[in-house]
């Protein structure tokens, strides 16, 4: 995985339907057999968050070069608890 430094993390709300970045960083970083483990089906993510849905926009330096994702809230707490093991 590659060293990521978050500069700014906000909630806006869609202006149009967008590609969530999270869909592939969970498909990308959780192994098929680990997300079966964790009950996690691939035809629940989110691939597309809707005109008018709020989602994280995250914005840092990843390798030293800028980035910035766009996560539906579905998707961000599957990462959060399987990737990140946190919970609330």
């Amino acid at each position: 995985m590659k060293k990521f430094h978050l500069l700014k993390q906000t909630y806006p709300i869609s202006e149009f339907d967008r590609e969530c970045d999270g869909y592939k960083f969970i498909l990308e970083n959780i192994p098929k057999e680990v997300r079966k483990e964790f009950g996690i089906n691939e035809d629940d993510l989110q691939k597309i968050i809707k005109k008018g849905e709020k989602y994280l926009y995250r914005v840092g330096k990843e390798d030293g070069e800028f980035s910035a994702m766009t996560i539906s809230l579905s998707n961000f707490e599957i990462i959060r608890k399987h990737i990140f093991v946190l919970t609330d």
